[in-house]
């Protein structure tokens, strides 16, 4: 019950027992992709992936055409990205960079 007051050691006791998925997590340095996946939600994302292969393979071994593999529940960092984190090519504003400024001062 709430009694208005809440100890630091009592604090300390359910921060350290935040999931790691938790907001507090995130903001401490966690990745913000990983949001909300813990390993409950990774091991349901493969059993479900596993439930979808499964599926497919039996359909692939009953028909007689090609049935197009199942996709993957997309997970956290799945996405590929670029190498560059400051690359703004796809940016609605983007322009090309003028020529005067492509080559190197001399």
């Amino acid at each position: 019950m709430w009694r208005g007051r809440l100890a630091p050691r009592r604090v300390l006791d359910l921060v350290e027992h935040l999931p790691s998925g938790s907001a507090l997590a995130t903001a401490l340095g966690g990745d913000p992709a990983e949001r909300g996946w813990d390993l409950h939600a990774h091991l349901l994302a493969h059993a479900i992936d596993a439930a979808h292969h499964t599926a497919w393979a039996v359909a692939q071994a009953h028909s007689q055409k090609a049935v197009p593999p199942p996709k993957p529940i997309p997970r956290p960092g799945s996405r590929p990205r670029s190498a560059d984190p400051l690359d703004l090519s796809q940016h609605p504003l983007a322009q090309p960079l003028p020529e005067r400024f492509r080559s190197a001062p001399s």
